[in-house]
């Protein structure tokens, strides 16, 4: 290659770099992760509004009905992962996450329509995530292209993912930890590289050390690992979930 040409290679290298964080950047939360004031978990008072409301499953379901369209009426999400498995999920988790999108803490585009407040009340959202804690998807979650269980298993259970997370991936309410046994896995890689980039918004600082220095292929294998576990209220009774 002539000098000037590879100058030039190298200039364009170095400009498409650039632009690239400059996009990082700009999908950052500008209270989220990484800013001055973040503190995970900060009670927001539209969530403690919804912790505190009477949630009603039924009307739950009829308020679920607007986001069928991208999560199912099961809330079983779609298998490629471009939206995510809400079935199961612990009602904490689901609050917290749209109140959060609603703030704009977490970063989700494709959510802010339809977590906006002229889009679904602080009632609704609490009765929507009690429906979606109790309703059962029997459709089979997206896994990943190769079964990479044994890798998968080694790298959950050897950097503390069990303990926010739990043994089977059921997470912990109380904690406000998701539930990701049986999630999709393009949505759990999805996510992960997210917290990497520090493009999530609401990563608990704790995972984003966890998983810092974890490969591309380590984050494939958690993700395909945690995306063939069973629904953990499967697994065993709910006094045996925590051991």
């Amino acid at each position: 290659m002539r000098p000037v040409l590879a100058v030039f290679m190298a200039v364009l290298a170095i400009t498409a770099q650039e632009a690239a964080a400059d996009a990082a950047d700009e999908a950052r939360s500008p209270s989220g992760y990484g800013s001055k004031d973040y503190v995970w978990g900060k009670m927001l008072r539209e969530r403690a509004e919804a912790m505190r409301a009477s949630a009603d499953p039924v009307r739950g379901m009829e308020a679920f009905r607007a986001c069928r369209g991208c999560h199912r009426g099961d809330g079983g999400g779609v298998r490629d992962g471009t939206y995510p498995r809400l079935s199961g999920q612990h009602a904490s988790v689901i609050i917290k996450q749209v109140t959060e999108v609603r703030a704009g803490i977490r970063i989700n585009p494709k959510m802010d329509p339809f977590a906006s407040e002229h889009a679904v009340s602080v009632q609704e959202i609490a009765d929507i995530a009690a429906y979606l804690e109790a309703v059962e998807s029997t459709r089979e979650n997206g896994k990943g292209p190769d079964d990479l269980t044994a890798r998968g298993k080694q790298l959950y259970e050897g950097n503390d993912c069990i303990k926010c997370h739990g043994r089977h991936g059921d997470g912990n309410a109380a904690e406000i930890f998701p539930v990701v046994a049986a999630q999709h896995y393009g949505y759990l890689l999805r996510e992960m590289k997210h917290i990497q980039d520090g493009t999530r918004g609401n990563s608990h600082p704790d995972m984003v050390k966890a998983i810092a220095r974890f490969t591309p292929a380590d984050l494939e294998a958690v993700a395909d690992y945690l995306s063939r576990l069973p629904d953990y209220r499967t697994v065993t009774p709910a006094k045996e979930q925590r051991k």
